[in-house]
């Protein structure tokens, strides 16, 4: 249970860092959702409840915000509540082609033992036409057991040799793999 407090803390750290990276706040609702996870990250137990609330508002109003949705929906995979996570996950990808939110997608429906070779065949198609070369498009291939996979981890590992690390995640069976980041 200790590691698991300590995996969620550094997760919601990651995405508040990222978020603030991505646009310095590019809205009000990008700048409401870092809010949210800082104090989730903080609250105790008691008052948790109510930030959830918060947060749950603040995605059924900015619905096609990827920033809100992004923060919430892992928020959610880290608490378990992979359906739910994927009830507003699933509306975004089917308008717009975001990888890395069509990889989250792809990932929570197999994690809640509903794979879909599709979803992740949408990831490799959109990361190639965007020319997207990153850890999302190396996790799709993956999980599709592309004959691309181990060119392309090859590949980002010359690039990316601080990283080599990262990497090791694909030493990994599948299942150990999904279940390490959707536990």
């Amino acid at each position: 249970m200790h590691v698991k407090k300590i995996l969620l803390i550094a997760l919601f750290l990651i995405f508040s860092v990222s978020v603030v990276a991505v646009s310095h706040y590019k809205d009000e609702p990008t700048q409401q959702a870092s809010d949210l996870v800082k104090q989730y990250t903080l609250a105790d137990d008691a008052a948790k409840p109510a930030v959830l609330q918060d947060f749950d508002k603040l995605a059924r109003e900015n619905p096609e915000n990827t920033n809100v949705i992004r923060s919430y929906t892992s928020l959610l995979s880290s608490r378990g509540e992979y359906a739910k996570a994927l009830a507003y996950l699933e509306p975004v990808n089917k308008s717009s082609a975001d990888p890395s939110l069509l990889l989250q997608e792809c990932m929570l429906k197999e994690r809640i033992g509903k794979k879909d070779e599709a979803c992740y065949q949408r990831v490799i198609a959109e990361s190639e036409r965007n020319h997207l070369e990153n850890m999302d498009y190396l996790m799709a291939l993956f999980f599709t057991d592309d004959k691309k996979f181990p060119v392309q981890k090859q590949r980002l590992q010359q690039q990316n040799p601080a990283l080599n690390g990262d990497f090791a995640l694909f030493d990994q069976d599948k299942r150990s793999v999904l279940m390490s980041i959707y536990p």
